[in-house]
């Protein structure tokens, strides 16, 4: 059996689904006292790769991929420079890493700090700090005699 052969029987057992994948990103969300925290897992992305946007507490992470599928042909007439260029490109046996485009939104508690939102990217995950405002505390109020 050669690899074209086992890759066939693989994709032909029903494993192999739509080219068509979505995309949803795992997220973890935690509390402090003084601030919620939101990691998301995107391997293989890089902090270019994501928008982050807050607006009115509805915090909005996407990603969109700009790259065409590898499949795809170009609507124009390719140039025999180009022809060639194919030819010499690898093609799939088997392909499932994909990247495709995402929006993920989350409307935020009223207590958040706006203009504290902090985020960083490493080893494939993105955290957001999103700070909380401090409780407002209840003041005594002395009377005035007049």
């Amino acid at each position: 059996m050669n690899a074209l052969s086992l890759f066939n029987d693989w994709l032909n057992d029903g494993y192999y689904g739509t080219t068509s994948k979505i995309f949803v990103p795992n997220v973890d969300v935690t509390e402090t006292k003084d601030s919620y925290v939101l990691e998301m897992d995107l391997p293989g992305r890089t902090e270019k790769d994501v928008a982050i946007e807050l607006n009115d507490r509805v915090l909005t992470i996407s990603s969109a991929d700009e790259k065409k599928a590898e499949t795809e042909t170009p609507e124009t007439e390719e140039k025999d420079e180009e022809k060639a260029e194919d030819e010499n490109k690898p093609q799939y046996l088997m392909r499932e890493r994909c990247r495709s485009s995402f929006s993920r939104s989350f409307t935020l508690p009223k207590d958040i700090d706006e203009t504290g939102v902090s985020a960083s990217f490493k080893n494939g995950v993105l955290s957001i700090a999103i700070p909380r405002k401090a409780e407002a505390q209840p003041r005594k109020i002395t009377i005035n005699v007049a």
